[in-house]
């Protein structure tokens, strides 16, 4: 009788696995994998354990990939190895991707940063890391992706980020445009630092400066629910579920931001997918979409630099559209995808350069 049970629990475990893996969603050539980066523990001022925040994400969750980012501050040597050696053992190579990480938190005056991979960490308060311009040198001298984490809300003395006018450094790959349960109108659909630009966003402020941030966003998570406190997610599309296929995608900028736990998104102009940058000239452009959950869509937007160009009113399972347009060097273009249910996803731009 004992046999029989394990048999039978082995033969549910698998038939959900394959389930599990029979859902992941393909789009543009590129598999779509789902997490975000951004997350608290009891290391800093959350709660949970590391180990039992990387067990949640998994199981519980569901993620395809995690990371830890404890306020650096709040980080002890010991516990930053520690973090380190408990992500590596959650890693599993086409089931689930753990990062660690730790966030460069200088709050009421450069803002806070999330940064993934490295294998030391620094502070905000240290003499080498105490500006946004010294920790961009530190950025530039390891292998690492950061985030601009939550714009706006550390603004205090006018110079959250530096307002982006600093060098900009090719490791910040992204911005939240969404954190915690407050959405898109909090971080995007608002108007960012610098007035009289025809109320651009926080990200279109950043990229017409010449960041190149991609579209992010971060659970910022502190309650020990990591990646069910929302729907929320950013999507990464990377040829295979590992750290090395997932981080060269973030490198790469081929991420979006979606309020919709499985909404599959693909922008490509003359066939380079979002994040790319491409040369200038006569373009075609495609926009592919579907949701998991085979939820309706409503309305797509082209974007050049922050500015709608082009509008689509539709009323369809999916998105397949194709349009065509001639670029300038120094432009950027990205999209915006709204479901009926109103849920919203918004893509990584392409940069047009010579």
């Amino acid at each position: 009788m004992a046999k029989s049970t394990l048999l039978v629990a082995i033969f549910v475990f698998v038939l959900f696995f394959n389930v599990v893996e029979s859902q992941r969603q393909s789009i543009g050539n590129y598999n779509v994998y789902y997490g975000n980066f951004h997350n608290h523990s009891n290391v800093s001022d959350g709660k949970g354990t590391p180990a039992s925040a990387y067990e949640y994400a998994r199981k519980t969750a569901h993620l395809d990939f995690f990371s830890l980012a404890d306020h650096c501050l709040m980080i002890s040597q010991k516990e930053w190895e520690e973090v380190k050696k408990i992500a590596d053992s959650a890693n599993e190579d086409g089931a689930f991707t753990a990062f660690w990480g730790f966030e460069w938190s200088s709050s009421k005056v450069y803002g806070h940063i999330a940064i993934i991979g490295t294998d030391d960490y620094c502070t905000a308060i240290q003499d080498s890391t105490n500006t946004i311009d010294k920790l961009m040198e530190w950025l530039s001298s390891r292998d690492t992706v950061a985030f601009f984490n939550h714009p706006g809300r550390e603004d205090d003395i006018k110079k959250e980020f530096q307002h982006f006018s600093g060098t900009p450094c090719s490791k910040i790959v992204g911005m939240e445009l969404w954190n915690k349960k407050r959405a898109l109108e909090s971080f995007y659909y608002t108007d960012g630092y610098h007035k009289n630009d025809g109320n651009k966003s926080y990200f279109d402020e950043a990229n017409i400066r010449g960041w190149k941030v991609g579209a992010a966003g971060g659970d910022d998570n502190h309650t020990a629910n990591w990646g069910t406190f929302t729907g929320y997610r950013v999507a990464v599309l990377a040829s295979d579920l590992t750290r090395l296929d997932i981080f060269e995608a973030l490198k790469a900028r081929r991420f979006y931001s979606t309020l919709d736990k499985n909404l599959a998104l693909s922008f490509k102009i003359n066939g380079h997918e979002m994040g790319s940058t491409i040369n200038a000239g006569y373009c075609n452009i495609e926009i592919q979409a579907f949701d998991g959950d085979k939820e309706a869509f409503r309305k797509v937007e082209l974007k050049k630099m922050g500015t709608t160009i082009q509008t689509w009113d539709i009323s369809t399972p999916s998105v397949n559209l194709i349009h065509s347009i001639t670029t300038k060097p120094g432009e950027y273009y990205y999209v915006v995808i709204q479901q009926n249910d109103g849920n919203e996803a918004i893509s990584s731009p392409i940069y047009i350069e010579e």
